[in-house]
């Protein structure tokens, strides 16, 4: 099996190919970037060919590819791709509300991908996680709606943004100030600010419209009513999230507990606490929506809404584990941690 990753230098694209290499051991690979270079990828010393090369006569042709680009070069390379003969994955936001692209969560709504299917779009980093919550809550009891609030990791605006992040954070609390005077009230460091790009005349942003939007197609609830607020918060990897969700009729947080405690892709935390549900226990279980605080919202006496949390590592579960997951519909993966049920 011949493997191409798109994007293969930035963060998604690193952990892509590293669990690839877990997934398909046999594979050979072909790592394209926007320029060509020798780099280290996951640790291994590896050839990295410039994108362009998809342009010429001589691409490579194969069977699986990942591509990890913006919209703009995703909406370029990515019908090459499938003219080459690739079953392709595709991270960026291009094709997710195409309604003739299926968008997949592994776990979820992962038995859309079948041997037919050619082009997968993989869901945003909080969508992710979110469905692999409220999925197994909807077969349960019926869901009727939710509204979430995200604190989002830096990372997950790309490579660059992380290094000038981490170094201003550095330099920052060196000589630490309570109120943080030399800093830019805008930015990232010692900070949380909306995440607001690309708002729209609805006042939601993009982030905050792919939440909601793209849960809906993921559910196969178009009409569901969804709402979101989301913000960044000076943490370098994965991204929290408090949800209010209503049900069809009244649930108790224990069964629904037990619900979570059986479903695919997730580490249930007992308690109200929230012990264990954070960003950095989230890097430590990199494959795994951790999800708990249970509890009824007070201001519902019917019952029907419960608050509960999730926290994932948005470059893994929210973007490079999905993807393998979701091709392992595709081919067989010989760790089965990151294969979905029914996979060849």
């Amino acid at each position: 099996m011949h493997i191409c990753i798109l994007g293969a230098t930035g963060l998604v694209g690193q952990e892509t190919f590293a669990l690839c290499r877990r997934a398909f051991p046999s594979a050979d690979y072909t790592l394209l970037a926007s320029r060509g270079r020798e780099a280290e990828i996951a640790g291994e010393p590896r050839r990295v060919e410039a994108a362009s090369i998809l342009d010429g006569p001589d691409a490579p042709r194969g069977d699986l590819a990942f591509v990890a680009l913006d919209d703009e070069h995703s909406k370029r390379y990515v019908p090459r791709l499938l003219e080459l003969g690739y079953r392709v994955v595709d991270k960026s936001n291009t094709y997710r509300m195409d309604p003739n692209v299926v968008l997949g969560v592994a776990g979820v709504n992962d038995d859309l991908v079948t041997d037919d299917v050619r082009l997968v779009a993989n869901p945003n980093c909080t969508t992710i996680p979110v469905t692999l919550a409220l999925g197994p809550l909807d077969a349960a009891f019926g869901l009727g709606g939710f509204a979430a609030a995200t604190y989002q990791a830096i990372s997950g605006a790309g490579q660059a943004t992380l290094d000038a992040f981490l170094a201003g954070s550095g330099e920052a609390y060196e000589a630490p100030s309570l109120l943080d005077e030399g800093l830019d009230p805008k930015g990232y460091v010692a900070n949380v600010v909306p995440h607001n790009g690309k708002t729209d005349a609805s006042g939601f942003s993009s982030e905050e419209r792919k939440l909601m939007f793209e849960s809906r197609k993921i559910l196969r609830r178009p009409e569901l009513a969804t709402s979101a607020q989301c913000c960044r918060v000076p943490v370098a990897v994965g991204h929290y999230v408090q949800l209010w969700a209503t049900f069809a009729r009244p649930v108790d947080p224990g069964v629904a507990g037990d619900v979570l405690a059986k479903a695919p892709f997730v580490r249930f935390v007992e308690g109200p606490e929230g012990d264990g549900l954070s960003p950095l226990a989230a890097v430590r279980d990199r494959d795994r929506a951790l999800v708990g605080r249970l509890r009824h919202d007070p201001r519902d006496p019917s019952g029907r809404t419960l608050c509960l949390t999730v926290v994932a590592d948005n470059l893994r579960l929210g973007a490079a584990t999905n993807a393998v997951r979701l091709a392992s519909r595709w081919a067989p993966s010989s760790d089965p941690d990151l294969a979905v049920f029914g996979a060849p």
